[in-house]
């Protein structure tokens, strides 16, 4: 079979495993019964869907008439958005809580809860909630959670909304496994007493591995606790929570509280806040206790006095990104560093330049007045941060050539080409459709290695934020980062451009470099098109690693769709602690992501689509989806050892979906992925292509040459919805092993006798005895009955992280004979 022939009908199997068929129901609604019918109908759409509700600008007087609690019918799985700011007729939006307020008129019964299930999400989103009343059995104004059923994949969110003057004994709730409170305000509400009292409770889910993202609020003046962290009894997450950049004060009891949240076993930020009080934690120095000075809190305006020590004080970068813009839709970054709280103010402590002509002599003594040269020496001078707009006369784009290596940067400088007349910002994942209005030209000329560089010997001080610019034909990287740290890097276009030469590398973090943030979470206009590098797209290779690539389009041409190949995608070498997450990464004639060397450990590839453009299309890396090489270690891809989030969907590769070649290190995890038309296994180890079992574990090799489970029988129980697994394990004695069951439609056709792994099922864990054999039987759900019969292969991963190959194949059983042909299909 063809290649493309096999990946149809591969991702036609995706499609039905997925169980989320291309189903929705959108309503724009303009009056409280409309919302009330809407949100009526929530139980009523097919597993997989998703309501999305439009409010129409406007005050919503709903009473108590939506007082209860609204669940998608089990087991269906459906997702639900409720969206503020939308003109009549939902042609067009403003995102502004103020716009759209939902009133409760302090009625008793006047709550709202939301309970979902499976891999489903929940948003709101420029909303405000005034004069809810909690509900008598779930003390909440606004509960918001998942139930028994709860996934790791599903996020719960609330973003750039207003809770003011409610009455509950938690203003808000939120309950579940991803759960993100970003750029809100939460204000003047009375809080009932109880032990779990909160503006603000956030409380783990009892069987997922759960995280908090608590980023750019304000919570402040509610009569009791502001936030509040439950890691709920059974707690033992593997994700890191954030809570950042917050106002938190003059809240009763406690403005963070965190005396019911596990520490030990629920890894956890907190910085750059402002909070008052606090139980359970103490806080860092970079958390202030001074007063953040509001406009007028008891009028309840919390803007920023141009006083506020909050203004211009926030992080630098935070782990999961900034908001694209502040709760009511303005900049949300003006100035060096982000305000903290939910409002940004409008005061700009940076020094700025005007770039208005694309001239350049080559000087650095004495550059084109006007020119971007001129504008980095003046801000390399410059005491504080330094920011660089462009007002360049003419059309879209205008292109400097540079006529000799540009200045280094050297001080805390913003270079913004967002602001030359005729940009727009890039609006989806997966393509670039950003109109760039300025680019620089290397020309392929040896004496311009690089566009822009931040030497080895630049303080620890210099920060370099690029924005909204085009770059190619640089022969080194168009931008190295050797020196300083906390640089961003957004919304840019490197390669791709017509009539210019390939850049070498697009970006590279390397020398003493500290942490860069390349690309961005939740904002369309922070990725950057990475294209046609004759190297590696991203190259990191700083030894402190601790650097962000995320949402970015590493491969394609800015359609997202035709190719344009890096000789490799992202390339990590001897680098930690690295995060490459949610990124396109395709067509590039080497790897799609390399890590290697001794010093590349801890990095964490999730979440992206490597071989795939966003329309499902394939487009396969000429080698291996992920390459681990010389000695790399203890790097996840795809989930952490103790989880099933994070996984990659890896398609279409030449060779290994994951190789862990004969170089490789140990402890490199390779879980919960979904593999899709790789040409040799989906996980490999050591040599290419299928390698025996060993006479003992651990032995000599990557991964310490972990032998693979060998299944011996794989039963379909429909009436019970699980799979049932019989083989054996022959490994280190006396050790627990995380089993893992994969389904595929047929054995590997390049590997034989071996499985495809393409949909995980769930984990479980064998233990071996002290010959180091293990007979096991495992039972794992398996909800989709209406897949056809395949066939099951596993892997295994030891304790310190060391997956196996993906082991061999058993056809399924029916334990039915009704459905024993595979064809008949239950109802």
């Amino acid at each position: 079979m063809r290649l493309t022939q096999l990946f149809a009908s591969l991702l036609f199997l995706v499609c039905l495993i997925a169980g989320r068929p291309a189903s929705a129901l959108t309503v724009c609604v303009a009056d409280t019964a409309t919302l009330a019918n809407a949100l009526g109908a929530f139980n009523t759409l097919p597993d997989g869907a998703t309501l999305t509700i439009k409010l129409v600008k406007g005050t919503y007087p709903i009473g108590s008439a939506l007082g209860a609690v609204y669940y998608s019918s089990y087991p269906e799985s459906v997702g639900l958005k409720l969206l503020g700011g939308y003109s009549a007729g939902c042609t067009s939006r403003t995102i502004d809580p103020t716009n759209t307020v939902i009133d409760g008129l302090g009625q008793n019964g006047a709550y709202l809860g939301v309970t979902i299930h499976g891999d489903v999400d929940l948003l709101i989103e420029g909303v405000t909630f005034t004069r809810l009343v909690g509900s008598s059995v779930y003390h909440s104004a606004l509960s918001l959670g998942l139930d028994v059923t709860s996934s790791d994949t599903s996020t719960i969110e609330i973003r750039h909304s207003r809770f003011v003057n409610n009455t509950a004994r938690q203003v808000i709730h939120l309950s579940g496994a991803q759960m993100r409170f970003v750029n809100n305000l939460v204000a003047h509400n009375t809080i009932e007493a109880g032990s779990d009292s909160a503006a603000v409770y956030a409380m783990y889910s009892y069987d997922a591995d759960s995280m908090l993202v608590a980023t750019n609020n304000t919570i402040a003046d509610n009569s009791g606790p502001g936030l509040l962290v439950d890691t709920s009894i059974n707690s033992d997450s593997s994700r890191l929570s954030e809570i950042a950049d917050n106002i938190l004060r003059g809240n009763g009891t406690a403005d963070l509280s965190l005396g019911h949240f596990a520490t030990a076993s629920n890894p956890l930020l907190v910085y750059q806040n402002m909070i008052g009080t606090t139980t359970g934690y103490t806080p860092d120095a970079t958390n202030l206790a001074s007063d953040p000075r509001f406009v007028d809190a008891a009028g309840g305006n919390y803007r920023l006095q141009s006083n506020s020590p909050a203004i211009n004080s926030g992080a630098f970068l935070q782990l999961w990104g900034f908001p694209a813009h502040d709760i009511t839709g303005g900049t949300r970054i003006v100035g060096s560093r982000i305000d903290r709280g939910a409002y940004e103010s409008p005061i700009d402590d940076s020094t700025t330049a005007i770039v208005s002509t694309t001239a350049d002599n080559g000087n650095n003594t004495s550059p084109v007045p006007g020119s971007l040269r001129a504008a980095i020496k003046a801000a390399n001078a410059a005491a504080g941060p330094y920011t660089i707009r462009f007002n360049i006369a003419g059309g879209c784009p205008r292109l400097l050539s540079l006529a000799a290596p540009m200045l280094d940067v050297t001080g805390d400088v913003t270079i913004d080409g967002t602001s030359q007349p005729g940009w727009t910002p890039n609006t989806h994942f997966g393509a670039f459709d950003a109109n760039l209005c300025f680019a620089i030209n290397g020309a392929g000329n040896p004496n311009t290695p690089w566009a822009l560089h931040v030497p080895a010997s630049a303080p620890a001080s210099a920060r370099l934020v690029v924005r909204g610019i085009a770059f190619a034909g640089f022969n080194d990287a168009a931008i190295k980062l050797e020196g300083g740290r906390g640089h961003s890097i957004a919304g840019n276009q490197f390669g791709a451009l017509a009539f210019t030469p390939a850049n070498a590398s697009a970006i590279r973090v390397t020398g003493n470099s500290g942490a860069a943030f390349i690309g961005g979470y939740d904002d369309e206009s922070a990725v950057n098109l990475v294209a046609g590098s004759s190297g590696a797209g991203v190259y990191i290779d700083n030894a402190a690693g601790g650097s962000v690539v995320a949402n970015n389009v590493i491969g394609f041409l800015p359609d997202g769709l035709s190719s344009s190949p890096n000789a490799n995608g992202v390339f990590v070498f001897n680098s930690k602690n690295n995060t490459i997450q949610y990124n396109y990464i395709g067509n590039n004639l080497s790897s799609g992501v390399i890590l290697s060397g001794s010093g590349s450990n801890g990095n964490r590839v999730q979440y992206n689509i490597i071989g795939m453009a966003y329309d499902g299309s394939p487009s396969g890396n000429g080698s291996a989806g992920v390459l681990v090489s010389f000695a790399a270690r203890n790097n996840t891809i795809g989930a952490p050892l103790n989880a099933t989030w994070g996984g990659n969907f890896i398609v279409a590769s030449t060779g290994a979906g994951v190789w862990i070649s004969p170089s490789g290190g140990a402890g490199n995890s390779v879980l919960d992925n979904e593999f899709v038309g790789n040409g040799a296994l989906d996980v490999d180890l050591a040599a290419a292509g299928p390698s025996a079992n060993q006479a003992t574990n651990p032995a000599t090799g990557p991964n310490g040459l972990q032998n693979y489970p060998v299944l011996a029988t794989a039963t379909r129980d429909r009436v019970h919805g699980i799979e049932v697994v019989t083989g054996v394990l022959d490994s280190a004695p006396n050790t627990t092993y995380r089993l893992d069951l994969y389904y595929g439609p047929d054995c590997n056709a390049h590997a034989a006798g071996r499985g495809l792994a393409l949909y995980p099922l769930m984990k479980t864990a064998v233990t071996t005895g002290a010959l180091g054999n293990v007979p096991f039987t495992a039972s794992v759900p398996f909800g989709w009955g209406n897949l056809p019969l395949g066939v099951i292969s596993a892997t295994v991963t030891d304790p310190n992280g060391n997956t196996s190959e993906i082991g061999n194949c058993i056809e399924e059983i029916d334990d039915d004979p009704i459905f024993a042909d595979g064809f008949e299909v239950p109802h």
